[in-house]
């Protein structure tokens, strides 16, 4: 019962945080990281107490990918209402339209690590302060580290180092595109950079064996000898209470 309810208060807080988030964006590293907290903390205390009332090990490891998959829609949800939404006034869509275009060079960036030097160089001078050069810097190689494990977790072949490598430039590369097309946010070829930064550090710190050991008990990753077949067995077999 104490799982069931931790469950529903994470349900509870996503959907109105979903709804924050599509309304108002998330402008902060701070706020993000109470988000993080607000909908992990609750969802994986719940989801380890309701997948311990389980003998069955084939059962467990459903209940977390159930929430692990429920938490990756949230987490793309956040990330469409962050990036895309939130940015885009549609009562003056039109005018921020021509205002971009017309500003256009100050609004994208094609040469790489032009920007990354250019906040190096603000926080080194102090010309226009620290909070945005390090929202910038840090929000960046932070925004896309959850897809190191989402990713592996729920869909094995991502578990190969080159697979995962070029979906997520894809993916980066697509989001990019995204806000220049519809005039929202900067295009820039560092935030890709950036952001393929931190999701591959992460990605390859879970290759770690000791972690991805760790990750295995904690049912987050299929056991090594399973492989797709495995994970998919798990999906299919039936929670049978202990």
């Amino acid at each position: 019962m104490a799982g069931v309810c931790f469950l529903a208060v994470a349900g509870v807080v996503m959907l109105w945080q979903s709804y924050s988030l599509f309304a108002a964006g998330i402008r902060r590293v701070q706020s993000g990281l109470l988000l993080v907290a607000m909908v992990c903390v609750p969802l994986f205390l719940g989801a380890f107490l309701f997948a311990r009332s389980f003998s069955d090990e084939s059962a467990r490891r459903r209940v977390v990918r159930r929430v692990v998959a429920a938490l990756f829609a949230f987490y793309l949800v956040s990330l469409f209402a962050a990036l895309i939404v939130s940015r885009i006034d549609f009562e003056n869509f039109a005018g921020d339209v021509a205002f971009y275009r017309e500003n256009i060079d100050l609004m994208t960036n094609f040469q790489p690590f032009a920007t990354i030097r250019l906040y190096l160089r603000a926080l080194k001078y102090n010309y226009i302060g620290s909070g945005i050069p390090i929202f910038n810097l840090i929000g960046n190689v932070l925004l896309f580290m959850p897809m190191a494990l989402f990713l592996p977790a729920l869909f094995p072949s991502m578990q190969k180092p080159w697979r995962f490598v070029v979906l997520m430039a894809a993916v980066l590369l697509a989001v990019e595109s995204l806000q220049l097309i519809l005039c929202c946010g900067s295009c820039d070829v560092d935030d890709v950079l950036l952001n393929l930064a931190g999701t591959l550090l992460v990605y390859f710190l879970f290759r770690i064996s000791a972690v991805q050991r760790l990750l295995r008990r904690l049912y987050l990753l299929p056991e090594a000898n399973a492989g797709s077949s495995g994970a998919a067995a798990d999906d299919k077999a039936p929670l049978t209470n202990g």
